[in-house]
């Protein structure tokens, strides 16, 4: 590379040379010198500095130091892949966020959420063991969805459960426990009740799946919709903040036989 510099007032000629040399091999060959090139450059005595730049700059650089801020310990790593049909990261993500979001859809409806559930895919990185930092939950959910809960009739929470029997995946889930026995459905709980086809539910997701994304059609055209205007990852920060210290593990909320 060629160092250039500027200047505001002179110029002048500046010569640079490049010599080549090569030394000694394990061979008895001679070398010299084969090739001098010069070549003119303009040198000025100063930087002139580019205000547009650190304007445009700015604002992404106070972002990333933002994002390096410590908010809150983890006591151990956790991961979307350490279990089959549930992971230590998913639960801590549903737990979250039906905890949060419960008061607020509460407060809007008069009603309660039954259930969390959001998609494995969703779920971009690991939380490893020590410091959380907000670039952490970044790179965990890099999306800006938002939280969003519907009404569904059982037969439609059925097919969710179907789903999950047959995508074999650790979609996150909170307030619901599912228990497979081979392919078929063994047992469901919903708060800790007997599932009843018969009745209706409200569950909390995010307004990407409620559009059909993931495949998870049985959220579109609910009997009822509710827009939370909440962004996920921020729910999940603030929360992290208060709490300080994040403790979760797999606990067989779905299982299969």
């Amino acid at each position: 590379m060629k160092p250039i510099l500027y200047t505001n007032n002179k110029k002048f000629k500046h010569i640079v040379i490049i010599l080549t040399i090569f030394f000694f091999s394990c061979n008895n060959y001679n070398y010299q010198i084969n090739d001098i090139k010069g070549e003119n450059i303009i040198v000025l005595d100063s930087i002139v500095k580019n205000e547009e730049l650190n304007k445009l700059i700015n604002p992404y650089r106070n972002k990333i130091k933002e994002l390096q801020k410590v908010i809150g310990y983890s006591q151990k790593s956790l991961s979307i892949r350490d279990g089959v049909l549930e992971s230590s990261l998913g639960n801590l993500l549903a737990d979250i966020l039906i905890e949060e979001s419960n008061p607020i859809f509460s407060k809007i409806s008069s009603k309660e959420i039954d259930f969390c559930l959001l998609n494995f895919g969703g779920i971009r990185g690991n939380l490893n063991k020590g410091q959380i930092t907000q670039h952490d939950l970044f790179t965990i959910m890099p999306f800006n969805n938002t939280s969003t809960v519907v009404k569904l009739s059982g037969e439609k929470v059925l097919e969710l459960i179907q789903y999950i029997n047959k995508e074999k995946l650790a979609h996150p889930v909170s307030g619901i426990k599912i228990e497979f026995k081979g392919n078929k459905i063994n047992k469901v709980l919903v708060r800790n009740k007997k599932f009843n086809i018969d009745n209706t539910y409200y569950i909390l997701t995010s307004n990407f799946l409620q559009e059909g994304g993931d495949k998870m059609l049985f959220f579109k055209n609910p009997l009822e919709l509710y827009s939370l205007k909440t962004n996920i990852r921020d729910i999940l920060i603030n929360y992290i903040m208060k709490k300080d210290t994040i403790v979760s593990k797999t606990d067989n909320r779905i299982i299969r036989l």
